[in-house]
């Protein structure tokens, strides 16, 4: 309460929270404390009068100790998210910045002029690594800041295309106005403060800074002052209660200044700022060059393992080349490189993409920075050639595909490994993008058990972006989903549909795929199993998966699984379980039989039960399973709305129990599929259900049916009802004729009917029916949309 009463004096009368009040508390930027936030071994706090240090307070509100009853609201880079433990974390939401759409919206709405506009946009879309940046909101900011000054004044020269560029006409516009502002820029100016000051701060990962980090580099309040007041859009000031905090508008730009410090100082004094104090002198007589200054810089940079010095790598490159100098010759002086040394700096650069090429990413952008794309040229070239899949790529080769593909916009929702290359080997080279993509087809690709661990591990990434993965047709067997289940099981995968038709499974693999749908992490809500032979055991194990209160799946496909009658009484036990969260059940082509729908009514019937969508077709059921499914349509709790029951035999007069449910009051089923089940006397009572008042139908499928005209008469006459509610209704294959054509058009104008879609194909029309139909379709009354 001290805390929170210095820095919110207003909040003076309320003494204490208490667990009778719920707060909100919101960490904005949590990545900018440099605070440890230990969670493992801080001290547990549960009395809230009990006086403690800042960690320890921030942690144990995050865990909960601390005023349970308080809600924590976190924003924050994924890096410093990964700090807090997952199972503290009960929701997330990653924001990826603008996408393209918004990007266009951006540009604008900001620039209030439709030709100025376009010309913006055409030319960030013509640079791969600027319209790349644009997904950040502040640098379409910049992007419009710098283009709006070029083009509205007619700056000669070339308009921006790398970042460095940018960043340097940004600086431009922004002492421009400290001139118009007759605020002095001298030769020991405040540019190259604020440049110390950026690097400094950017090697202790420090974001913000206070007086001291302002004295550390020469620069005094005043002087801050001053240039934050007048360069806003590059330096800030915030006047809290006890004292000024200073920041840079964005950390892209505190990394180009920063690199505008290292480059500076070796340039006047050769002073290599990036090695430590005791490597510094250590060589200090030592012979040096631009090139081993590079050097230093491009292996620190890879040497990072969260990519801390990877843009700021970029701009230091950016700097090397003649026009960049000559543009920050106003500012500062900064002597020429000789063009050899650039020359060694880009052909290390190649050397150092061949050791490891699918962690060189950004070596790749260097290269863009230097205007060396020879490489990607190469590669994008032989991609739009569609001959990939028949040559063998070199290691570099690879490491160009996949950043070609990393900053191609069609890759960015969705890749298709299909298009590139089938293979393992292509699924490891091209993992970068694969796992930056939200939706990955690698089916049908030739995998097998050998690329599941690399796979796992890659989901099990904080940097994957991987929500839909379909594995389908490939040979992975029960021990590679074994080592998959490890993947999404993790608490950072993001995982929420996963498909393995196909994958030559044997049901030994479901007891890990219910340990991995049972983590508390676990966010998958679709898996598809279809046309693997998981049989009974398999599912008994995947099924306590099922019943886990963690399991969030809502779509499971068991079609082709070689299922039997007892596999439903375990479903039965996961839809009145609780807990289970299923609302759609695809069960077809098992051989479940009427008795195996007995017991899975059971789980139907139950209050507890959430299935909307339920598939059973081709399951050998005959008309005794029309008694359990219509009973269970008509129970109180039924939530039913889709229902399958295709390619079973299910002619009989039963089908009255099925209508009888089907007219219910409680049951909600607006989709019916009973095609190809052998039916010819059932249109009368289907009728009744279209006419009841009571029916909730929309779509029903009688296709495959021996009908003719005479079923036809009597559905019609449910049609003309007032009280139908179908929208969609399928007759193919149904042996209709002209006749038929006559019952169906008189219902079609009998009353406002709802028909928008009606199927008769492969049927004995003929012309006269066709004409009989598609005249209704001008009547006012009629409402068909599509006829087929």
């Amino acid at each position: 309460m001290q805390l929170l009463h210095q820095f919110f004096p207003d909040i003076k009368p309320l003494e204490m929270l208490g667990t009778g009040c719920k707060a909100l508390f919101i960490f904005d930027g949590l990545d900018e404390t440099l605070l440890p936030l230990n969670f493992k071994h801080n001290k547990v706090l549960r009395d809230e009068k009990e006086l403690a240090p800042l960690d320890v307070l921030i942690t144990n509100l995050i865990t909960g100790d601390l005023l349970g009853n308080s809600l924590i609201w976190i924003t924050s880079r994924p890096t410093a998210a990964s700090r807090i433990p997952r199972k503290h974390i009960h929701q997330w939401t990653e924001v990826r910045g603008f996408a393209n759409e918004r990007r266009e919206e951006y540009f604008k709405k900001s620039l209030r002029d439709d030709n100025l506009a376009i010309r913006v946009i055409n030319h960030v879309k013509s640079s791969r690594s600027l319209y790349i940046m644009c997904q950040i909101p502040v640098f379409c900011w910049i992007t419009v800041t710098v283009m709006k000054k070029m083009l509205r004044n007619n700056v000669t020269g070339a308009i921006p295309s790398t970042l460095t560029e940018m960043y340097a006409y940004l600086l431009l516009c922004q002492t421009d106005r400290m001139v118009e502002g007759h605020y002095p820029i001298e030769s020991n100016n405040v540019v190259l403060k604020l440049a110390e000051l950026a690097f400094r701060q950017l090697e202790k990962g420090k974001l913000i800074f206070y007086e001291a980090d302002l004295k550390e580099c020469g620069m005094d309040v005043k002087e801050a002052t001053i240039y934050s007041g007048v360069c806003t859009e590059v330096f800030m000031m915030e006047g809290r209660r006890r004292r000024e905090v200073f920041s840079f508008v964005h950390l892209t730009i505190q990394e180009f200044l920063a690199a505008v410090y290292a480059h500076h100082s070796y340039m006047h004094r050769k002073d290599n700022v990036l090695l430590g104090y005791l490597k510094r002198v250590s060589t200090r007589w030592l012979p040096k060059s631009v090139f081993g200054f590079h050097k230093t810089a491009v292996e620190k940079a890879s040497e990072s393992p969260d990519g801390h010095w990877d843009l700021f790598l970029r701009f230091l490159l950016g700097l090397s080349l003649k026009s960049n100098k000559e543009l920050l010759g106003r500012l500062l002086h900064l002597e020429a490189e000789a063009d050899e040394d650039v020359a060694r700096t880009i052909e290390f650069i190649k050397e150092k993409i061949k050791e490891e090429p699918e962690a060189k990413l950004n070596l790749f952008h260097c290269l863009s920075e230097l205007k060396e794309e020879s490489l990607v040229q190469e590669v994008q070239s032989f991609v739009s050639s569609g001959r990939l899949a028949a040559k063998k790529l070199s290691p570099v080769q690879w490491s160009a595909l996949t950043f070609e593909l990393m900053t191609s916009e069609a890759t960015e929702q969705e890749f298709d490994l299909r298009k590139y290359i089938r293979s393992e080997e292509g699924l490891v080279k091209l993992l970068t993008v694969i796992t930056s993509s939200k939706r990955a087809l690698l089916n049908r690709c030739n995998l097998t058990e050998n690329c599941c661990e690399v796979l796992a591990s890659a989901l099990s990434s904080t940097s994957s972006h991987l929500t839909e993965l379909d594995l389908s047709d490939n040979s992975l067997k029960d021990s590679g989903v074994k080592l998959l289940c490890v993947g999404f099981g993790s608490p950072h995968c993001k995982l929420k549909s996963l498909r393995l038709h196909k994958c030559k499974l044997e049901g030994d693999c479901c007891e890990a795929l219910a340990v991995a749908l049972s983590a508390e992490s676990t966010q998958l809500k679709e898996l598809d199993l279809s046309a693997n032979d998981l049989r009974e055991a398999g599912l008994k194990g995947l099924c306590m998966g099922l019943c886990s209160h963690n399991c969030k799946l809502e779509t499971v496909r068991l079609n082709q699984c070689k299922l039997r009658e007892n596999c439903c009484a375990d479903l039965a036990k996961v839809l009145s379980s609780g807990t289970s969260h299923l609302k759609t059940l695809d069960l077809s082509n098992n051989s479940l039989k009427d008795a195996g729908i007995t017991l899975l009514t059971v789980g139907l019937r139950s209050p507890q039960c959430r299935l909307e969508r339920l598939r059973l077709s081709w399951c050998g059921l005959t008309q005794k399973c029309f008694d359990p499914i219509g009973s269970a349509l008509s129970s109180d709790s039924a939530e039913l709305k889709e229902l399958d029951l295709s390619g079973n035999n299910l002619q009989g007069p039963d089908i009255q129990l099925l209508c009888a449910g089907l007219r219910s009051p409680n049951c909600k089923l607006e989709i019916l599929r009973l095609n190809e089940c052998i039916l010819q006397k059932c249109c009368a009572d289907l009728a009744s259900v279209l006419s009841s008042g009571t029916s909730h139908l929309k779509e029903l499928d009688l296709s495959g049916n021996d009908l003719q005209d005479s079923e036809v008469k009597p559905l019609s006459a449910g049609l003309a009802s007032t009280d139908c509610k179908l929208e969609t209704l399928r007759l193919s294959f149904c042996g209709v004729t002209q006749e038929g054509c006559t019952y169906l058009a008189s219902a079609l104008n009998s009353n406002p009917s709802h028909l928008r879609q009606l199927d008769l194909s492969y049927n004995y029309l003929q012309e006269s029916g066709v004409k009989l139909i598609s005249a209704r379709q001008n009547d006012p009354l009629c409402k068909l949309e599509k006829l087929r």
